[in-house]
């Protein structure tokens, strides 16, 4: 299909005609003869421009307007090299490049808000502020600084680590001192490396504190667990979202249910894994005992009613940023309406990360995605965005794509991964 016709110069005024609204909280079908964005929000439908000077208008020509997808789990600084933590010793220089890299491959598939749930030390976050200030383009982040664990913790290698109550309570301070909208705590072992990724880490008390600090300075806390122990108390710490639950049991989905708590499943991150990638042995033996029971636990949690968000892992082994819509698909193989699977990647997301995001609607951010059907059903087209519209912005999508394409070698250096151009 051709580009539709651009009129006008100003940038702050556009406006869209002949297309359909996924409008509101119930992402309602609504044809629309314009829809009007200025100042970076989205003012209404058919309100005419008014005395406004020659904004940019476009001809949709029937298209499918809707809030911009949300990826709540990132990891900006990373490449997805099949050694993922490797990336952290490429230095800072091409760490920051790849946050500049990954922000502008989310805006392509049409991925206008992320997550950062951990990275080495605080440069999402600056990349974040970048971002805010129109600086650089790139999606919205909503950033955790560096992930809280413990000694001997997953990610321990990396992370913050504190033991005891009040070294948390320190390190929840550092991370928002340092800019964190968010924090990150490991309440059990992990998949990608060593050790049990079942084993709980923190106390009751430890996860308590963190939650407290964390809430009274107005940031949401998301916690990384995977089996029932970790998942239970970091639901009686009071956290905001839990991260994969990769080997829950039915207390832990009824525990989820009654919180009302947000589960973000990552389900997909596991797909490529597979002996012989250059991926380290022992993640390549946990990821394959767990990818079954991964998909059957996020199976029942989706029979069980528990409130889903979708994430991604991004970042990490052979799991390049993009891969949004291959988590929305797996949701709806495992029981999910391609409706509710749209929905976890805006309403639901952008419930979870905080703020007005997720929701197309007056006064709202002016995040879209526009697609040429319609995706609650079929999912499809969100692969294809025919364009992305950020804080009111319309991207350049070829322009992305070729600097993308450009910066493709020096982020993934030898790794050869295909990062940013490997999605279809």
């Amino acid at each position: 299909m051709s580009e539709p016709a651009v009129q006008g110069r100003r940038r702050d005024a556009l406006l869209l005609r002949g297309g359909t609204a996924l409008w509101g909280d119930a992402l309602e079908p609504r044809p629309f003869e314009t829809l009007l964005i200025e100042g970076g929000r989205v003012v209404g439908m058919d309100v005419g421009a008014g005395d406004r000077d020659d904004p940019v208008v476009m001809d949709l020509d029937g298209a499918y307007v809707l809030p911009g997808l949300i990826d709540c789990h990132v990891h900006f600084d990373l490449a997805a090299h099949p050694a993922a933590y490797e990336h952290y010793g490429a230095g800072c220089l091409v760490r920051s490049l790849t946050a500049v890299h990954n922000g502008l491959v989310a805006l392509t598939y049409g991925i206008t808000a992320v997550r950062d749930l951990g990275s080495l030390d605080h440069g999402v976050i600056d990349y974040a502020a970048k971002v805010a200030g129109g600086q650089i383009v790139g999606p919205r982040v909503i950033a955790a600084g560096r992930p809280i664990t413990t000694t001997g913790g997953h990610f321990a290698q990396y992370g913050r680590i504190a033991d005891g109550p009040d070294a948390v309570r320190l390190a929840v301070r550092e991370q928002i001192a340092g800019g964190a909208r968010v924090i990150k705590l490991m309440a059990t072992g992990g998949i990608s490396t060593p050790g049990d990724p079942g084993a709980s880490q923190f106390t009751l008390e430890e996860l308590s504190v963190a939650v407290d600090e964390a809430h009274r300075r107005g940031a949401k806390v998301a916690a990384h667990a995977h089996t029932r122990d970790g998942v239970l108390t970091a639901l009686k710490a009071g956290v905001d979202t839990i991260e994969h639950a990769a080997f829950a049991d039915e207390e832990t989905l009824e525990a989820l249910v009654s919180a009302r708590a947000t589960l973000v499943p990552t389900v997909s991150a596991l797909t490529p894994i597979e002996p012989g990638r250059g991926i380290p042995a022992a993640t390549v033996e946990k990821s394959l005992r767990a990818r079954p029971l991964y998909r059957d636990s996020t199976r029942r949690a989706i029979a069980a009613g528990v409130t889903i968000a979708a994430g991604t892992d991004a970042g990490t082994a052979l799991n390049p940023i993009g891969g949004l819509v291959d988590e929305l698909e797996l949701y709806v193989a495992l029981g999910m309406t391609p409706s509710d699977a749209v929905r976890s990647a805006t309403v639901t997301a952008g419930r979870a990360i905080g703020g007005e995001l997720g929701v197309l609607a007056p006064d709202r951010p002016a995040d879209l995605v526009v697609v040429d059907e319609n995706p609650t059903e079929n999912l499809t087209v969100l692969r294809r965005p025919r364009h992305v519209i950020s804080a009111g912005r319309l991207i350049d999508l070829d322009w992305s794509r070729r600097t993308v394409a450009e910066m493709r070698e020096v982020v993934t250096g030898s790794a050869g991964t295909g990062t940013g151009g490997s999605r279809t």
